[in-house]
């Protein structure tokens, strides 16, 4: 369950990150600010579990915004409709209250190695996960524990990332990696220090689940404050199509 006056920064209302405000509400959460810059696409509502017909065409972050209010009306809940480039994505995590907790649910892996640096720097938590095909992974984040760069270092190519228009993702699989990250914010949110660090994979296929604890790398650019990150190209936060891959 959701802290009291625990607030979530969700960025990407799609295939994670709708069931993922599902899975926030569900569990207490009263305070959200949804980040997305995408419109609701009929062919998503597969996997894009908290829209219906009635959003085909909308803002995605007004009509999560709304169809939140409609489950619980004292809700404090904010949308925003915006790019997130290395600037813009410093100054909102700057507006976010002390100890709020960042849920990476976009379709861009350069944009999860920033998100991860920059929480990093401001010592916020994050979650960021990633879903493709039957698969999927997520990461808790926070200050002293092994972070998305001490696994992977860099964002893979893009000319060989996996998208989800090109391969697909099956609607289950993003709604259990959306309410995972759900639960990893909660834990978060109540005691970083048990869960900071954890990556969680699922081979829905193969019904493989795996919990991995990596240590922090030595000389990790991102857990040493620096920022590595590249210049990101905005794109549209939509299923997290290219996810970053999962370890063997």
């Amino acid at each position: 369950m959701a802290p009291q006056g625990a607030h979530f920064l969700v960025l990407g209302a799609g295939g994670l990150g709708a069931p993922a405000l599902l899975a926030l509400l569900a569990g207490g959460a009263r305070s959200l600010t949804i980040v997305d810059r995408d419109r609701v696409d009929a062919t998503n509502l597969h996997r894009q579990v908290l829209y219906d017909l009635g959003d085909v065409g909308a803002l995605k972050s007004e009509a999560a915004r709304l169809q939140l209010l409609r489950r619980d009306r004292q809700l404090c809940v904010d949308a925003l409709t915006m790019d997130l480039d290395a600037s813009a994505l410093d100054r909102l995590l700057e507006a976010q209250p002390a100890g709020a907790i960042v849920l990476e649910c976009s379709d861009s892996p350069d944009l999860k190695f920033m998100v991860n640096d920059a929480c990093l720097r401001r010592d916020l938590a994050a979650v960021i996960g990633g879903v493709i095909r039957w698969r999927g992974q997520a990461q808790a984040i926070a200050r002293g524990a092994a972070c998305l760069r001490c696994v992977y270092e860099d964002p893979p190519p893009h000319a060989i990332a996996e998208q989800c228009a090109a391969v697909g993702v099956l609607g289950p699989a993003a709604g259990l990696f959306g309410h995972l990250m759900a639960h990893l914010a909660f834990a978060l949110a109540r005691a970083r220090g048990e869960i900071a660090g954890a990556l969680l994979t699922f081979d829905l296929l193969q019904m493989r689940p795996q919990e991995l604890r990596p240590r922090p790398r030595a000389g990790c650019p991102a857990c040493a404050g620096h920022d590595p990150s590249p210049t990101v190209t905005p794109s549209h936060p939509a299923c997290s199509s290219r996810t970053i891959p999962a370890p063997r």
